[in-house]
């Protein structure tokens, strides 16, 4: 048996940032299209498009730099406050999941395995 935890950041009550826009960020950086991005991850652009503005409108900053049409035919680039978001939330996720496990044999390992 295994313990499953999930994280993300709220403001008012509000989720602003977690597994799902950090995958989101993640593959636009590596596609450099939010519409190649959803896509991708299987759910619209206009689903993809709220996602990352609802966590920028809740965050104060931006998180793609957006660049439309032209004869490259346009796309997006992740902020540096994105980027920094993503290592910070990765890293996060890392060393609470390490002490969650812990925490978990300490407190069940005798109640479940004995």
């Amino acid at each position: 048996m295994e313990i499953e935890s999930r994280f993300w950041i709220t403001k008012d009550g509000q989720k602003v940032f977690g597994k799902g826009p950090c995958i989101l960020l993640k593959t636009v950086e590596r596609l450099g299209s939010l519409n190649k991005a959803a896509g991708e991850l299987n759910i619209s652009y206009s689903k993809a498009w709220s996602i990352i503005h609802n966590a920028e409108n809740l965050l104060g900053h931006k998180l793609l730099e957006t660049n439309t049409g032209g004869q490259n035919g346009g796309g997006s680039n992740l902020t540096s406050k994105a980027k920094a978001l993503i290592k910070a939330y990765e890293g996060f996720c890392q060393n609470i999941e390490k002490s969650i496990k812990e925490l978990y044999n300490e407190y069940f390992e005798s109640a479940l395995y004995e």
